[in-house]
Formats: structure tokens, sequence, C-alpha cells
């Protein structure tokens, strides 16, 4: 019997670390940091405290850490500050909190050119969201972390990014992908010759073999795995080894050899690595079963259910009940066998209406969070106006002793300005309506076709309409449709802040090269999902420009390729060079564009078609690209034949 992968997946999100224990800290006075060495003392102590679980007086060095940080302009230090300040707050689950210390953490890193520090703020960033359920942030978190460890050349840093893009993948259910990226993180640990951890790597490897039907691919490296993880002495990582060693005998129905590691998986994961010692327990009583030892397995799926019940191991759990009823049935007690099914589907519904539950929340809690900050920046704009009118009242008040007539001509011009101020007002709420009501017209239109498809999907399956099998089939539809729905609330953001004049460009010198490389890794699963072959030809480029921007231009007219090509066409991406700036071109085998619709595409007006797999959108998209390059004084223009694909041009400055 296989375990459910998301189960599994618990026992090696993320590299195994130990329980911490409380640790003294020394009782240094760090009131008063004369020099950076005093404040790199100060980063030890907040570590410790962390590691400790002392949470309130973590955080309360934290804030002195970051007042002293300030008063030096000591920006590194600061930015280790902040980065264990969002550490505290994200275990306190205080996502938001978090988030802006992180924010903080990373603005003060740049300022330091602190490469190292960037890279460890991205990777926490990526761990944060992937919690939150945000796996496509996290993904664009832990790109950037790659990136960095990439230019620092740190491969320690580069198998952690491997080792967690690895499990995004297992927890996207892309098992090929994920084997792939532990297969990098274990290579490059071989090649610089340090191994230490790289067993608990290879066993999430074997066990993603097994998940995808591959045992004999497992069987082949858990020998070096245990090997390497005795070795190393890591008893969580060996009773791992021994665990997915008795999986793959399971496999093979080498019922005898599976007991034989179940129960040395056991022996030591008592005192490691308490839930897989359950799972052992559990394991072994459905052996028992098997071999028609009935009271054993009644006694260990028992004890197995007691302490699963403890965890709050609910997908654990649900297995258990399934051997209970096999084990019920087995003995003739049908009567026994049938309450452990209907158990079983209590508790089956229980979780997935939690499961719904916990997205409503999440989401909900996203939306406060950005409710918030608009009422944050609505209140700083009143303030801001208050002030401004309260300035002039008293240049009033100082010009009024000047005379009679000196104080009718500034109050003149006072009513005069008023009138105009308030017509003006007037005007920009007027428009400010209008752009609302437009925006909520297309929220209200595209987004509740695409969260009622997912509601009735879910609706579907919880009301056994249709089979899980048949759920399973669609997951790439649904993932499909979600990472439309996010590129959709993305462009409208921006569309938004242009309609209201807050788009500003922020311009830097980088080399594009490096964006659309993280654009392609990004965008690959779903290029290879339709059979899409994505081409690099850019050269060298350095451009000036707004690099968050050209990355939203980017990721456009990718995901807008990608929809209109059909399986075996291509995406190519070229660069030529000017005088004063480079074209860089997105060329596309796709269908092309009717010569008729040519005109629409960077209107104002909305205008959208269905790709080559139905994938809808809002229209937005290619008027956010026009908007976004010409605030980088860059040009955008389109060449399309129907039946031959589309190429997309966009023209920006060169780098001084």
């Amino acid at each position: 019997m296989k375990k459910s992968l998301l189960t599994i997946s618990a026992f090696f999100l993320f590299f195994l670390v130990a329980v911490a224990k409380p640790i003294a800290v020394n009782q240094l006075n760090f009131k008063n940091i004369k020099d950076t060495i005093q404040f790199s003392q100060a980063i030890d102590s907040l570590r410790i405290l962390i590691k400790a679980n002392e949470l309130v007086k973590a955080e309360k060095l934290s804030l002195s850490l970051i007042a002293q940080g300030k008063k030096m302009e000591y920006h590194k230090g600061l930015g280790e500050a902040y980065l264990y300040q969002g550490r505290i707050l994200k275990k306190s689950k205080k996502y938001l909190k978090a988030i802006r210390s992180f924010d903080q953490s990373e603005e003060s890193f740049k300022k330091a050119n602190d490469l190292q520090g960037l890279a460890y703020v991205y990777n926490d960033r990526f761990v944060l969201e992937f919690e939150r359920g945000n796996v496509e942030r996290s993904s664009d978190y832990l790109l950037e972390a790659k990136m960095y460890y990439e230019k620092l050349k740190d491969s320690s840093g580069l198998v952690i990014v491997y080792n967690n893009l690895g499990n995004v993948y297992a927890g996207l259910q892309d098992l090929d992908a994920s084997a792939e990226y532990f297969k990098k993180a274990i290579d490059m640990r071989k090649k610089t010759g340090f191994t230490k951890n790289i067993g608990m790597v290879m066993n999430n490897l074997a066990y993603i073999y097994l998940q995808n039907n591959q045992p004999k691919k497992a069987k082949a490296i858990l020998p070096e795995a245990l090997a390497i993880n005795k070795k190393d002495s890591i008893d969580a990582s060996i009773a791992h080894s021994y665990n997915i060693m008795a999986e793959v005998a399971l496999y093979e129905e080498d019922y005898d050899l599976a007991k034989k590691y179940y129960e040395t998986s056991l022996d030591i994961a008592k005192e490691s690595y308490e839930m897989l010692a359950v799972d052992n327990k559990q394991q072994l009583g459905y052996l028992a079963m098997k071999s028609g030892k009935y009271k054993k397995a009644e006694r260990l799926l028992a004890a197995a259910r007691k302490e699963f019940t403890d965890f709050g191991a609910i997908q654990s759990l649900l297995k258990n009940y399934q051997f209970t009823s096999k084990l019920d049935s087995a003995r003739g007690n049908l009567a026994g066998a049938l309450e452990w099914q209907k158990k079983y589907q209590k508790l089956s519904d229980k979780r997935m209406a939690d499961l719904s539950s916990d997205k409503m929340e999440r989401a909900e809690a996203r939306y406060k969070a950005e409710l918030e900050q608009l009422k944050r920046l609505d209140e700083q704009e009143k303030q801001e106006q208050k002030t401004k009118n309260e300035l002039f009242k008293y240049r009033i008040y100082t010009y009024s002793a000047l005379g009679v007539l000196l104080i009718i001509a500034v109050f003149s011009i006072f009513i005069i300005r008023s009138r105009r101020e308030r017509k003006r007002l007037i005007k920009e709420l007027h428009e400010s309506n209008l752009v609302k009501n437009k925006l909520f017209s297309i929220i209200s239109h595209d987004l509740k076709n695409e969260i009622s498809g997912l509601d009735g999907t879910l609706k579907l399956l919880k009301e056994n309409t249709i089979s899980v099998e048949e759920f399973n089939e669609i997951i790439p539809l649904l993932a499909n449709r979600t990472n439309q729905t996010w590129i959709m609330l993305n462009n409208l953001l921006n569309w938004s802040k242009s309609q209201m004049n807050e788009l500003n460009a922020n311009p830097v010198s980088f080399d594009i090269n490096d964006l659309i490389a993280s654009k392609f890794e990004f965008f690959k699963p779903k290029a290879d999902q339709k059979d899409i072959k994505l081409i690099n030809e850019l050269k060298n480029a350095t451009i000036y420009a707004d690099k968050d921007m050209v990355s939203i231009v980017a990721q456009n007219l990718l995901a807008n390729a990608i929809k209109f090509c059909n399986p075996g066409d291509t995406i190519a991406l070229q660069s030529i060079e000017r005088e004063d700036h480079y074209d860089i071109c997105f060329k596309d085998s796709g269908v092309g564009i009717d010569p008729s619709n040519l005109h629409k595409l960077f209107a104002e007006d909305t205008f959208t078609t269905t790709g080559t797999q139905n994938e809808s959108g809002t229209g937005l998209g290619l008027k956010i690209c026009k908007e976004l390059v010409e605030l980088n004084n860059g040009k955008i223009k389109v060449e399309s034949e129907l039946g031959k694909g589309s190429t997309f041009y966009i023209s920006l400055p060169k780098a001084a």
C-alpha cells in the first residue's frame, strides 16, 4: 500500500531541524552598542533566543537592535535585525507584520549591497508564502534567492534552493520536475565533495521515485542514502531511509523484508522523529493484518490511531480508519467494518470542508490586508491635505496685519482658489468613480467566473458526483485557470494604478538576460504541459529601465505567447542592438492575429480572445505592457500573420 504524498511530504518539507531546547543567553548589555562587533554579538544572542523559542525576549531584543542600527546607520546589521524580526513574527503567525519586516530587511541589505543577506531574505519569504499557500509568489521569491546564490557561487545555498524547488513541485504533483531538482541538489553536493545532509535529499528523491511508480530507481539510491545518513549520525534521516526501504519492499510485496525495515525505522525514530515512528506502527499493523495476526494488528492500529489523533494528523488518521475497516472485514465483523467506513467518510468530509474554509480564510486575510493598506494611504493623503490647509491659514493670518485692502485681496484669491480646487476635486472624484466602476465590473465578471468554476468543481467532488480519479484528471486545468486568475489580478492592479496615475518608473541598469532566464524557468512547466519549446537567443543586453515593470511586461508577453501556441510550436526571444537602445523580440509560431484585430491590441477598451486551450483573459495584459514600456521611455509594436505566428518588439534604452 502506498501512503499519501501529502502525508509523507510533511516528513521532508525543507531541511530537517531538531526541536530547539532552551539555551542560556549571555546577559550582555545591548542597550548601548558602540560598534559593529557588539552588534554582531547581539545578533548571535538574538539567533539563540529564536532557536530556544524565547520569542517574547527575542522580539524585544530585535526592536532594540533596529533602533540602534538606525542610529548607527549600519545597513547590514539593520538587514539582519529585520530578517530575524520577520522570522519571529512568522513563528507567531503574524504574517502581515512579518512581510513588512522582510520588506525592510530587503531594503537594508540592498543599501549595504549584501548579496548573501538578500539571498537569505528571499528564501525566508519563499518559506512564508509557501506555508500560506501562495505557490506562485513563493516560487518567484525562491527564483530570486537562486539568482543571488548563483552570483555568490554559493553551492550550499543553491542546494537548499534546489531542495525546496523539489518540494514545491512535489506539492504541485509535478513529480518529474520535483525529481529533477532533487537530482540537481545531489549532483551539486557531490561535485563540491561536501556530502553532509545529502542523504536527506536522496531520501526525498527516492520517495518521489516511489510515488512515480519507479521503485527500482528508489531502491538503487537508498543504500547510498542510508550510508551517508549513518556517517552523518542523523537519526531522523536514518529512520526515514529505512521507512522508504520498507515502502519499496511493500510495493514489491516482500512483506517479511518490509516488516524488518519498518521495525528498524521504528526503533530509531522513537527518540528523533515521533511522527515517523507512529507511521511505522501503523504500517506494521497493516502487515500484521496481511499475515493474519489480527490481535497484533488491532493493538498496533489502535496505538497509532491514538497518537495520530493527538498529533492532529488527519490524512494518516484516514488511512488508519481504512486499515481498521479492512481488519474488521477480514475477521468477519462486517458491522464493525461498516462503522469504521462511516467514520472515514465523516472525517474525510470534514477535512475537505476545513481545507475549503482555510483557503477562504487566507483569501479573506489577503483582501483585508490590502484594504487596510488602502485605508492607510487614504488617511495619509487626508492628513497631508489637512496640513496644507493649516499652513495656508497661517499665511492668511500673517498677511492680515498688512491692512484691510491686503486682507480683501488675499481673501478674494482664497475664494477663487477654493472654487477651482473644489471643481478639480469634484472632477477627479467623478473620474475616480468611473475607474472604480469599470474595475469592479471586470472583477465581478471574470473573477466570479473563475471562482465559480473552482467552487463548482469542489462541490461536485464533495457530493461524490465525480470521483477522486476524475478530479485528479482536471487538476492541471484548475491549476492553469488559477495561474490565469493570478496574472489577471496582477494586470488589474497595475491597470488601476495607471488609471489613477500612481505608476512611476524607478529605472536601474541590469542585464535583461538574467530576468528572462528566471521567467523562462517559471513558465517552463506550463510550456511543457502544452508541448511548447522555449528558446532563449538573447545576447548580453544591459538596459536602463524599471526592473519590476520589465518583469511584468516579459511575464505578460510570455503568458500571451503560450496562450496562443499549439503543441509543437516554439517561442523564441532575440535581442537586436541599436545605436541608443535594444529591441527585444518575443517571437512565436502560434496561431497569429487577424489583421482586423491588430489595431485593437493596445486600445483603451479591453479586447480579448480565447487561447488554443480555451484560456480566457481580461484584455488588459497588452495595454499594461504598452503603458509600462512607455513609462520607461520605450516603445512596443507587433507584427503578425494569421496562422504563422506573431512577433512583439519592445524597445528599451541602453544603460549608460
